[in-house]
């Protein structure tokens, strides 16, 4: 079971599964978009089924749970990945796209957790969670305080349900902290920087967190993080205002200062965006004409 299947890590990771011969189930908002992975997944010789959801509704993902039961009998694994990311100084951000940003990022998973674990509990056998956080999960990340804070309670939750599950369960429960990744969802996330966002190098493939993820399945681990950029997480554990203070110093410039101007959006806060099955979001290539500009 794989949320935000549709573009990204999550159309990465489903091909991954896929191409191992995993049975699937795939969802994300967007309908036209997650036929398209579905018919990716079946390409590479996976069974599977397609189920538009937001994971913002709760009970949209209890019958998410319901329908891969009926289909394939039990959950074995569970990925939440749906979600997007919110960008500019925090007092100018509506209110809305705040609350949005949470109910996608925070909300989505604990929806997505509250389904699965029933359905792993009452087949009694070994199951993984995995939970797709971010560095911005064990770092601060200033101009995006509300993404941080989402990412930081899908941390602290992803570590209390584990230690919870562990007492009285086989199922395992991961977390993933990836860097920042080549993928669409920056071209659609909640901006209002008055610039067009940048992602800040060295980028990850999302092929490269995809691994990761799938390994998971089969060997479970607490944490994964993915992407040189957390070892800044060592810096700011030691000394938090110096690093958090250098780091907001070097965004105000790259993100509010830097880069062609652009005008407030919400991207995929409130709905899905139309655009291709892909899954990166070719920030390599910008980069590097934007250095030989």
């Amino acid at each position: 079971m794989l949320t935000g299947a549709s573009s990204g890590i999550g159309l990465a990771t489903a091909r991954a599964f896929a191409r191992e011969g995993a049975r699937l189930v795939v969802a994300a908002r967007g309908a036209e978009r997650l036929a398209g992975a579905a018919d990716d997944c079946r390409a590479l010789g996976a069974e599977v089924l397609a189920v538009p959801a937001d994971v913002t509704d709760a009970a949209a993902v209890d019958r998410l749970a319901a329908a891969a039961v009926e289909r394939f009998g039990r959950i074995d694994v569970w990925v939440n990945d749906a979600g997007t990311s919110l960008w500019g100084p925090f007092e100018e951000i509506p209110p809305e796209a705040h609350d949005a940003l949470v109910g996608i990022d925070l909300l989505g998973v604990l929806h997505g957790c509250r389904a699965a674990v029933p359905q792993m509990l009452a087949h009694g056998g070994p199951a993984v969670i995995v939970n797709v956080v971010s560095i911005s999960g064990r770092l601060a990340t200033p101009w995006a305080a509300t993404y941080t804070a989402a990412k930081h309670g899908v941390a602290g939750f992803t570590d209390a349900l584990r230690a919870e599950l562990a007492v009285r369960s086989r199922i395992a429960v991961c977390g993933v902290y990836p860097a920042f990744v080549d993928t669409p969802t920056y071209l659609e996330s909640g901006n209002w920087t008055g610039r067009s966002l940048r992602s800040v190098p060295p980028v990850v493939p999302p092929e490269r967190v995809a691994e990761r993820i799938a390994g998971l399945a089969v060997r479970p681990r607490r944490a994964v993080r993915v992407g040189a950029l957390n070892l800044l997480s060592a810096g700011y554990a030691v000394a938090p205002d110096r690093v958090g203070r250098l780091t907001a110093r070097l965004g105000r410039w790259y993100l509010l200062r830097a880069g062609p101007p652009a005008p407030a959006g919400t991207g995929g806060l409130f709905g899905a965006v139309p655009g291709p099955v892909a899954t990166r979001g070719g920030w390599r290539p910008r980069i590097r004409r934007g250095r030989a500009g």
